[in-house]
Protein backbone atom coordinates (compact mmCIF):
# COMPACT_ATOMS: atom_id res chain seq x y z
CA UNK A 1 0.00 0.00 0.00
CA UNK A 2 2.76 2.37 0.76
CA UNK A 3 4.43 1.70 -2.45
CA UNK A 4 1.01 2.23 -4.34
CA UNK A 5 0.70 5.46 -2.65
CA UNK A 6 4.10 6.72 -3.27
CA UNK A 7 3.45 6.14 -6.86
CA UNK A 8 0.26 7.94 -7.29
CA UNK A 9 1.88 10.86 -5.29
CA UNK A 10 5.17 11.20 -7.29
CA UNK A 11 5.00 12.38 -11.15
CA UNK A 12 5.26 10.23 -13.95
CA UNK A 13 8.72 9.97 -14.25
CA UNK A 14 9.32 9.85 -10.50
CA UNK A 15 7.31 6.94 -10.37
CA UNK A 16 8.56 5.22 -12.60
CA UNK A 17 11.90 5.34 -10.66
CA UNK A 18 10.03 4.15 -7.70
CA UNK A 19 8.27 0.90 -9.44
CA UNK A 20 11.95 0.02 -11.26
CA UNK A 21 14.71 0.11 -8.02
CA UNK A 22 12.28 0.65 -4.48
CA UNK A 23 10.02 -2.47 -5.51
CA UNK A 24 13.27 -4.43 -6.82
CA UNK A 25 15.54 -3.55 -4.65
CA UNK A 26 13.43 -3.89 -1.31
CA UNK A 27 15.03 -5.38 1.82
CA UNK A 28 13.67 -8.49 2.43
CA UNK A 29 13.37 -7.81 6.02
CA UNK A 30 9.66 -7.01 5.88
CA UNK A 31 6.80 -9.14 5.59
CA UNK A 32 5.46 -8.02 2.29
CA UNK A 33 7.72 -8.74 -0.83
CA UNK A 34 6.77 -6.07 -3.50
CA UNK A 35 8.75 -8.39 -5.57
CA UNK A 36 5.97 -10.76 -5.50
CA UNK A 37 3.94 -8.92 -8.24
CA UNK A 38 6.77 -9.52 -10.65
CA UNK A 39 6.77 -13.30 -10.03
CA UNK A 40 4.19 -13.84 -12.79
CA UNK A 41 4.99 -11.25 -15.22
CA UNK A 42 2.55 -11.38 -18.06
CA UNK A 43 1.74 -8.65 -19.95
CA UNK A 44 -0.73 -6.39 -17.82
CA UNK A 45 1.63 -6.05 -15.35
CA UNK A 46 4.27 -5.08 -17.94
CA UNK A 47 2.20 -2.88 -19.20
CA UNK A 48 1.48 -1.59 -15.43
CA UNK A 49 4.80 -1.58 -14.90
CA UNK A 50 5.89 1.18 -17.45
CA UNK A 51 2.75 2.93 -18.30
CA UNK A 52 3.78 5.33 -15.84
CA UNK A 53 6.28 6.60 -18.14
CA UNK A 54 3.69 7.69 -20.73
CA UNK A 55 2.92 11.86 -21.56
CA UNK A 56 6.37 12.44 -19.27
CA UNK A 57 9.52 13.58 -20.27
CA UNK A 58 10.73 10.35 -19.64
CA UNK A 59 8.53 8.81 -22.68
CA UNK A 60 9.96 11.85 -24.79
CA UNK A 61 13.53 10.82 -23.84
CA UNK A 62 12.50 6.56 -24.28
CA UNK A 63 11.81 7.41 -27.47
CA UNK A 64 14.92 9.30 -28.70
CA UNK A 65 16.25 5.57 -27.67
CA UNK A 66 16.89 2.61 -27.85
CA UNK A 67 15.99 0.51 -25.14
CA UNK A 68 19.97 -0.78 -24.56
CA UNK A 69 20.84 3.06 -25.02
CA UNK A 70 18.92 3.76 -22.37
CA UNK A 71 19.69 1.51 -20.16
CA UNK A 72 23.05 2.22 -20.33
CA UNK A 73 22.93 5.86 -20.00
CA UNK A 74 21.03 4.52 -16.58
CA UNK A 75 23.49 2.26 -15.87
CA UNK A 76 26.37 5.42 -16.60
CA UNK A 77 24.16 7.98 -14.30
CA UNK A 78 24.45 5.07 -11.46
CA UNK A 79 27.71 4.65 -12.17
CA UNK A 80 28.59 8.52 -11.94
CA UNK A 81 27.44 9.05 -8.31
CA UNK A 82 28.86 6.10 -6.99
CA UNK A 83 31.68 5.42 -8.51
CA UNK A 84 33.80 6.54 -5.32
CA UNK A 85 32.32 3.37 -3.42
CA UNK A 86 33.20 1.03 -6.40
CA UNK A 87 36.68 2.65 -7.29
CA UNK A 88 37.51 1.77 -3.13
CA UNK A 89 36.11 -1.61 -3.44
CA UNK A 90 38.13 -2.56 -6.55
CA UNK A 91 41.13 -0.86 -5.20
CA UNK A 92 40.79 -2.57 -2.10
CA UNK A 93 39.99 -6.72 -3.34
CA UNK A 94 42.95 -5.77 -6.04
CA UNK A 95 45.45 -4.54 -4.67
CA UNK A 96 44.94 -4.75 -0.91
CA UNK A 97 43.33 -8.13 -0.52
CA UNK A 98 45.51 -9.81 -3.30
CA UNK A 99 48.89 -7.98 -2.95
CA UNK A 100 49.25 -6.84 0.72
CA UNK A 101 47.00 -8.51 3.14
CA UNK A 102 47.73 -12.22 1.23
CA UNK A 103 51.72 -11.76 1.09
CA UNK A 104 51.61 -10.06 4.94
CA UNK A 105 50.16 -13.39 6.10
CA UNK A 106 52.42 -15.58 4.48
CA UNK A 107 55.36 -13.14 6.07
CA UNK A 108 54.29 -14.00 9.29
CA UNK A 109 53.78 -17.84 8.52
CA UNK A 110 55.89 -19.86 11.05
CA UNK A 111 56.61 -23.14 9.45
CA UNK A 112 55.42 -26.12 12.21
CA UNK A 113 55.87 -29.27 10.73
CA UNK A 114 52.24 -30.80 11.89
CA UNK A 115 48.43 -29.67 11.40
CA UNK A 116 46.14 -28.48 14.20
CA UNK A 117 43.30 -31.73 15.44
CA UNK A 118 40.27 -31.35 13.02
CA UNK A 119 37.26 -32.75 12.71
CA UNK A 120 36.87 -32.47 9.03
CA UNK A 121 40.26 -34.04 8.00
CA UNK A 122 39.29 -37.30 9.83
CA UNK A 123 35.76 -37.86 8.72
CA UNK A 124 36.61 -36.19 4.81
CA UNK A 125 39.47 -38.36 2.75
CA UNK A 126 42.49 -36.54 1.75
CA UNK A 127 42.21 -35.64 -1.79
CA UNK A 128 44.90 -37.24 -4.46
CA UNK A 129 47.75 -34.24 -4.95
CA UNK A 130 46.62 -34.39 -8.77
CA UNK A 131 42.87 -33.32 -8.48
CA UNK A 132 44.47 -31.16 -6.39
CA UNK A 133 46.86 -29.58 -8.63
CA UNK A 134 43.65 -29.83 -11.70
CA UNK A 135 41.47 -27.31 -10.10
CA UNK A 136 38.75 -29.49 -9.73
CA UNK A 137 38.42 -28.12 -6.10
CA UNK A 138 36.77 -25.12 -7.67
CA UNK A 139 34.73 -26.64 -9.79
CA UNK A 140 31.39 -25.53 -7.90
CA UNK A 141 33.52 -22.20 -7.44
CA UNK A 142 33.00 -21.98 -11.18
CA UNK A 143 29.77 -23.04 -11.89
CA UNK A 144 28.36 -20.42 -8.78
CA UNK A 145 30.52 -17.35 -10.69
CA UNK A 146 29.02 -18.55 -14.30
CA UNK A 147 25.97 -18.11 -12.52
CA UNK A 148 26.54 -14.85 -10.96
CA UNK A 149 27.67 -13.13 -14.75
CA UNK A 150 24.58 -15.19 -16.20
CA UNK A 151 22.49 -12.69 -12.91
CA UNK A 152 24.65 -9.45 -14.65
CA UNK A 153 24.33 -9.70 -17.73
CA UNK A 154 20.65 -11.12 -17.81
CA UNK A 155 19.50 -7.66 -16.51
CA UNK A 156 20.48 -5.99 -19.80
CA UNK A 157 17.51 -7.77 -21.37
CA UNK A 158 14.31 -5.75 -21.17
CA UNK A 159 11.31 -7.81 -20.44
CA UNK A 160 9.26 -4.68 -20.94
CA UNK A 161 7.14 -3.87 -24.25
CA UNK A 162 8.75 -1.94 -27.03
CA UNK A 163 9.20 1.69 -26.14
CA UNK A 164 9.20 1.17 -21.90
CA UNK A 165 12.22 1.23 -20.02
CA UNK A 166 13.77 -1.72 -18.44
CA UNK A 167 12.44 -2.62 -14.99
CA UNK A 168 15.11 -5.12 -13.95
CA UNK A 169 17.77 -4.15 -10.86
CA UNK A 170 21.16 -2.56 -12.04
CA UNK A 171 24.30 -3.35 -12.82
CA UNK A 172 26.00 -1.39 -11.07
CA UNK A 173 23.97 -1.36 -7.93
CA UNK A 174 24.67 -5.32 -7.75
CA UNK A 175 28.04 -5.18 -8.06
CA UNK A 176 28.65 -2.28 -5.83
CA UNK A 177 26.64 -4.10 -2.77
CA UNK A 178 27.99 -7.77 -3.68
CA UNK A 179 31.64 -6.26 -4.17
CA UNK A 180 31.17 -4.10 -0.67
CA UNK A 181 30.09 -6.57 1.36
CA UNK A 182 33.12 -8.99 -0.71
CA UNK A 183 35.22 -6.21 0.50
CA UNK A 184 34.20 -6.01 4.22
CA UNK A 185 34.17 -9.76 3.88
CA UNK A 186 38.13 -9.95 2.95
CA UNK A 187 38.42 -7.04 5.85
CA UNK A 188 37.54 -9.58 8.57
CA UNK A 189 39.21 -12.44 7.20
CA UNK A 190 42.42 -10.10 7.47
CA UNK A 191 41.53 -9.27 11.22
CA UNK A 192 41.58 -12.74 11.79
CA UNK A 193 44.59 -14.46 10.11
CA UNK A 194 47.33 -11.30 10.60
CA UNK A 195 46.07 -11.72 14.85
CA UNK A 196 46.53 -15.62 14.87
CA UNK A 197 49.18 -17.17 12.65
CA UNK A 198 47.76 -21.05 12.57
CA UNK A 199 49.32 -24.14 11.50
CA UNK A 200 49.03 -24.77 7.69
CA UNK A 201 46.91 -27.02 6.83
CA UNK A 202 47.97 -27.71 3.17
CA UNK A 203 50.89 -30.29 2.68
CA UNK A 204 53.04 -27.57 1.28
CA UNK A 205 52.52 -25.76 4.13
CA UNK A 206 53.98 -28.24 6.67
CA UNK A 207 57.53 -28.67 5.38
CA UNK A 208 59.95 -26.16 5.15
CA UNK A 209 61.03 -26.00 1.76
CA UNK A 210 57.91 -24.87 0.23
CA UNK A 211 57.95 -21.45 2.45
CA UNK A 212 61.38 -20.71 1.90
CA UNK A 213 61.27 -20.85 -2.06
CA UNK A 214 57.92 -18.66 -2.35
CA UNK A 215 57.46 -16.79 1.00
CA UNK A 216 58.13 -12.78 0.35
CA UNK A 217 60.25 -10.32 1.23
CA UNK A 218 59.21 -7.32 3.31
CA UNK A 219 59.47 -4.99 0.40
CA UNK A 220 57.70 -7.79 -1.71
CA UNK A 221 54.94 -7.93 -0.27
CA UNK A 222 53.55 -4.46 -1.36
CA UNK A 223 54.69 -4.88 -5.24
CA UNK A 224 54.52 -8.67 -5.89
CA UNK A 225 51.03 -10.42 -6.11
CA UNK A 226 49.69 -13.24 -3.79
CA UNK A 227 49.38 -17.01 -5.43
CA UNK A 228 46.61 -18.66 -3.32
CA UNK A 229 47.96 -21.94 -4.44
CA UNK A 230 51.37 -21.25 -2.97
CA UNK A 231 50.29 -19.07 -0.40
CA UNK A 232 49.77 -20.35 3.34
CA UNK A 233 48.85 -18.40 6.31
CA UNK A 234 45.43 -16.63 5.26
CA UNK A 235 43.38 -19.60 7.09
CA UNK A 236 40.44 -17.92 9.00
CA UNK A 237 38.11 -17.83 7.00
CA UNK A 238 37.98 -18.99 4.23
CA UNK A 239 37.77 -16.73 1.07
CA UNK A 240 36.70 -19.08 -1.38
CA UNK A 241 33.67 -19.63 0.89
CA UNK A 242 32.84 -15.89 1.15
CA UNK A 243 32.69 -15.72 -2.61
CA UNK A 244 30.45 -18.22 -2.87
CA UNK A 245 28.15 -17.36 -0.08
CA UNK A 246 28.05 -13.93 -1.46
CA UNK A 247 27.06 -14.86 -5.17
CA UNK A 248 24.24 -16.85 -3.71
CA UNK A 249 23.13 -14.03 -1.28
CA UNK A 250 23.32 -11.61 -4.71
CA UNK A 251 21.06 -14.49 -6.67
CA UNK A 252 18.59 -14.92 -3.54
CA UNK A 253 17.93 -10.82 -3.62
CA UNK A 254 17.94 -10.39 -6.86
CA UNK A 255 17.33 -13.25 -9.32
CA UNK A 256 13.60 -13.29 -9.18
CA UNK A 257 13.49 -9.98 -10.85
CA UNK A 258 17.25 -9.92 -12.70
CA UNK A 259 15.92 -13.31 -14.39
CA UNK A 260 12.28 -12.87 -14.76
CA UNK A 261 11.00 -15.74 -12.99
CA UNK A 262 8.85 -16.60 -10.32
CA UNK A 263 9.96 -16.95 -6.37
CA UNK A 264 9.38 -20.52 -6.35
CA UNK A 265 11.52 -20.67 -9.13
CA UNK A 266 13.99 -18.48 -7.84
CA UNK A 267 13.78 -20.64 -4.29
CA UNK A 268 14.54 -23.62 -6.30
CA UNK A 269 17.95 -21.71 -7.94
CA UNK A 270 19.03 -20.67 -4.63
CA UNK A 271 18.55 -24.43 -3.32
CA UNK A 272 21.03 -25.31 -6.12
CA UNK A 273 23.59 -22.85 -5.30
CA UNK A 274 23.64 -23.58 -2.01
CA UNK A 275 23.99 -27.57 -2.74
CA UNK A 276 27.31 -26.06 -4.91
CA UNK A 277 28.67 -24.47 -1.88
CA UNK A 278 28.18 -27.36 0.42
CA UNK A 279 29.85 -29.16 -2.27
CA UNK A 280 32.86 -26.29 -2.38
CA UNK A 281 32.84 -27.00 1.61
CA UNK A 282 33.62 -30.84 1.15
CA UNK A 283 36.19 -30.31 -1.72
CA UNK A 284 37.97 -27.34 0.23
CA UNK A 285 38.16 -29.32 3.36
CA UNK A 286 39.55 -32.73 1.22
CA UNK A 287 41.99 -30.44 -0.61
CA UNK A 288 43.13 -29.48 3.08
CA UNK A 289 42.92 -25.95 1.87
CA UNK A 290 41.54 -24.78 5.08
CA UNK A 291 40.29 -26.26 8.40
CA UNK A 292 37.07 -27.18 8.95
CA UNK A 293 36.71 -24.53 11.71
CA UNK A 294 37.50 -21.95 8.60
CA UNK A 295 34.42 -23.26 6.50
CA UNK A 296 32.26 -23.62 9.12
CA UNK A 297 32.81 -19.50 10.34
CA UNK A 298 32.71 -17.96 6.64
CA UNK A 299 29.13 -19.86 6.80
CA UNK A 300 27.56 -17.56 9.34
CA UNK A 301 30.35 -14.45 9.23
CA UNK A 302 28.65 -13.92 5.36
CA UNK A 303 24.97 -14.05 5.93
CA UNK A 304 25.22 -12.17 8.41
CA UNK A 305 27.54 -9.54 7.59
CA UNK A 306 25.13 -9.88 4.34
CA UNK A 307 22.06 -9.08 6.38
CA UNK A 308 23.83 -6.13 8.50
CA UNK A 309 24.86 -4.57 4.94
CA UNK A 310 21.56 -4.71 3.31
CA UNK A 311 19.21 -3.38 7.01
CA UNK A 312 22.15 -0.92 7.99
CA UNK A 313 24.26 -0.01 5.91
CA UNK A 314 22.86 0.03 2.75
CA UNK A 315 19.28 -0.96 2.69
CA UNK A 316 18.41 0.47 -0.63
CA UNK A 317 19.75 0.85 -4.48
CA UNK A 318 20.08 4.13 -5.48
CA UNK A 319 17.33 5.14 -8.31
CA UNK A 320 18.63 6.38 -11.98
CA UNK A 321 17.77 9.95 -12.51
CA UNK A 322 15.14 9.73 -15.09
CA UNK A 323 14.56 13.15 -15.71
CA UNK A 324 17.91 14.08 -15.91
CA UNK A 325 18.73 11.28 -18.40
CA UNK A 326 15.79 12.37 -20.49
CA UNK A 327 17.04 16.25 -20.34
CA UNK A 328 20.24 15.57 -21.88
CA UNK A 329 18.52 13.04 -24.91
CA UNK A 330 16.14 15.89 -25.88
CA UNK A 331 19.07 18.94 -25.56
CA UNK A 332 20.89 16.94 -27.66
CA UNK A 333 18.77 15.97 -30.24
CA UNK A 334 17.55 19.30 -30.25
CA UNK A 335 20.95 20.46 -30.84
Amino acid sequence: AGQAAAVRAAGPGDAAAIENDDVLSAPRTSSFSPLQSLSRPGPRRLTALSSCDSGSIVSDGLALSTSLGWRLREEANLLRRQCHWILLNAVFLVYGTMFVLLNLAFYRFPVRDHRLYDLGHQLIPELPQHLVDSGAVDLPQNLLVVLGLVLVVSVFINNAPAGKRNPKPHFVNIMLRTTSVYSLGHLLRAGTYLTTSAPGAADRCLTAGHPERFKPTFAEIFYTRGDVYHNCGDLMFSGHMLLCLVITLAVHRYGESAFWISRRQNRYLVIAALVLCVAESILIIAARHHYTSDVVVSWYITPLLWYYFNTTLWPRDLKPDLEGIAQGLLAAHQR
